[in-house]
């Protein structure tokens, strides 16, 4: 349908009205001081409750679990910023992580996964978003190792005809696992709390094992402690 003079002049005061409404806010948002030191500047505590499944190869069961199955995880973080620019700053987060598959295993799980993560990650602040009176948006991202160990059990549902070779792989397959974990985050601080959502993808290899690997992927809502050493200086009184 062509478009008419009408048409155009709408499209040409929405798209005026969004660059006022950015510009406007670009202006009004946060622009903190930088820390003078470029120590530690930044400290998080944060606890996750979310979903977690996992795809795995090389299993000799299927459908118990063994070869993937989702359920919910949870999961404690302690991450380090440093760094004199308070709109980027890098470090590293410990992260370990609990997974049992369904309802926590309480009818029986395929592996249950104990995992620790050691990454660097990088966080950037979004001053557009963020105002004065103590509301900060922050984006970050990581990329490290990972590793821990895979418990199988006899496998999700009840035993009836299959229970010797599911009893046998709750021995057999017990492995270490070795890999990498990569994922974002995004944030809101307000005073000394956090809250955010992450996301999170792992590479495991089974070591020592007839397994060959598992693909793991995360979701959580965070919530926890922060200190940061820009929160004691005064914010710019400036836009970008």
């Amino acid at each position: 349908m062509p478009m008419t003079r009408l048409n155009r002049s709408g499209l040409f005061l929405a798209a005026a009205a969004v660059l006022s409404l950015s510009t406007s806010t670009a202006e009004a948002g946060y622009h903190p001081r930088s820390p003078e030191s470029g120590g530690l500047t930044a400290l998080e505590l944060t606890l996750g409750i979310g979903v977690m499944g996992h795809d795995t190869t090389g299993v000799p069961l299927a459908g118990y679990g063994y070869d993937g199955e989702p359920g919910p995880a949870a999961d404690a973080a302690i991450r380090l910023l440093f760094g004199t620019n308070n709109y980027f700053r890098h470090g590293f987060m410990v992260r370990g992580t609990y997974f049992s598959g369904r309802q926590f295993g309480r009818d029986g799980y395929g592996f249950r996964l104990g995992l620790a993560d050691l990454t660097y990650t990088a966080r950037t602040l979004l001053p557009c978003i963020s105002n004065r009176d103590g509301v900060r948006f922050y984006a970050s991202a990581s990329l490290g190792v990972t590793g821990g160990w895979a418990n199988a059990g006899t496998g999700r549902g009840p035993m009836n005809a299959d229970i010797v070779a599911r009893e046998a792989a709750a021995e057999d397959l017990d492995h270490a696992t070795l890999g990498f974990v990569m994922g974002g985050t995004a944030e809101l601080h307000y005073g000394k709390l956090l809250v955010g959502i992450s996301v999170d993808m792992r590479r495991l290899w089974a070591v020592r094992s007839e397994l060959d690997d598992h693909w793991v992927r995360s979701g959580a809502l965070r919530i926890g402690y922060r200190w940061d050493a820009s929160d004691s200086l005064e914010a710019e009184p400036r836009g970008l």
